[in-house]
């Protein structure tokens, strides 16, 4: 039986930290695939690869990374995902355990379709801390590779990425397209702005308006955090809403529910024992019109050395179903055959607006 406590200022004020060692971009650079021209590139998921290993003599400890991604990106380690954002505006900071060995960084970052110039790029700068009290880094460059396509698995250290072309760098942090992010990196909490607007690929634009819609009825949600090995959560904060209704339930458990996607609703969560794979999931009921889901979670996590927050939003990282199967918001339910769910846009976006969380 997993606890819920109602939010409090004390509770969210325990969970907060200020991260500890201050990263910037100054030997970062913006990193795409071949397929930017004239400043733009096509909309859609790449993968990203760094197969990185420590020098000859040195144990990595952890490492402390600092990520934007325009649009959106998903961060892994070692096959583990880390965290996800939708903002690129905004910067996100991780601090992950490493492997005494080599470790897997992996992302799979997201171009949305927009009009006009459509600028797409990766931004990482990483600190890497050894056992021995010494430091290295690992940024974003041309050391890194890609592929146009998103393999299955493709996060693994396993995968074979031998014959992926390097990264293009495509600028330096400061490049007129995204302007410069400043020394001041931000704890690795993501909350509501951070998270896009989602829902099935039955949502369709009117020949004659702007407003998405969608099917009346029910639909299923998932996501799975696999948080890297060591690393366990005690609890969890969720911000959701949902145009027009949602049960949230984490770990098979009902959580909370929504009825007025005006204004997002908060829950805090204590597991019972920690726990290093969470399961999130949502019935999102649309009742007429447009239809969206939008969530920011943030797993407090029990880590010695590094930040205990890790975040997820909802992004098209997202699975959904248009059924729903027995058990499915169980953590056991198996989900491999669901499809990813659609971004319709990021917090802010019409119809919605800036809904107040």
């Amino acid at each position: 039986m997993y606890k819920v406590q109602a939010l409090g200022v004390a509770v969210l004020a325990a969970f907060s930290l200020t991260p500890v060692v201050a990263l910037d971009f100054s030997n970062s650079s913006w990193i795409w695939t071949n397929e930017v021209k004239n400043g733009a590139a096509p909309p859609g998921s790449r993968p990203f690869r760094n197969d990185w290993c420590p020098p000859q003599g040195k144990v990595p400890s952890t490492a402390s990374i600092i990520i934007t991604a325009d649009n959106a990106y998903t961060l892994f380690l070692n096959g583990n995902t880390v965290g996800s954002a939708s903002n690129w505006t905004t910067v996100q900071s991780y601090c992950v355990n490493l492997n005494p060995g080599c470790n897997t960084f992996a992302i799979n970052a997201t171009n949305f379709d927009g009009p006009g110039p459509n600028p797409a790029g990766v931004l990482l700068a990483t600190l890497i801390s050894y056992t021995d009290g010494s430091t290295s880094t690992l940024v974003s460059d041309a050391s890194w590779r890609y592929n146009l396509s998103v393999p299955v698995g493709f996060e693994q250290p396993s995968f074979d990425d031998s014959k992926w072309p390097f990264a293009i760098v495509e600028g330096s942090n400061g490049d007129p397209r995204w302007g410069l992010f400043p020394p001041q990196p931000q704890p690795g909490e993501l909350f509501l702005p951070d998270a896009t607007w989602i829902w099935t690929n039955e949502v369709v634009i009117p020949p004659n308006g702007t407003i998405p819609s969608a099917p009346i009825g029910s639909r299923a949600f998932r996501y799975t955090i696999n948080l890297p090995a060591g690393k366990t959560a005690i609890a969890a904060i969720a911000y959701i809403t949902a145009d027009d209704l949602y049960d949230l339930y984490i770990q098979g458990q009902l959580i909370g529910s929504g009825q007025t996607w005006t204004s997002a609703q908060t829950y805090v969560t204590k597991f019972q024992s920690p726990l290093s794979q969470i399961v999130l999931a949502v019935n999102g009921t649309n009742t007429g019109a447009q239809a969206g889901l939008i969530a920011a979670v943030q797993l407090v996590t029990t880590d010695a050395q590094c930040s205990p927050i890790t975040s997820v939003v909802t992004n098209s990282g997202w699975k959904f179903s248009t059924s729903f199967p027995t058990n499915w918001q169980s953590p056991t339910f198996d989900d491999s055959t669901w499809k990813f769910a659609v971004n319709e846009g990021p917090y802010g976006v019409a119809p919605w607006g800036k809904i107040p969380w």
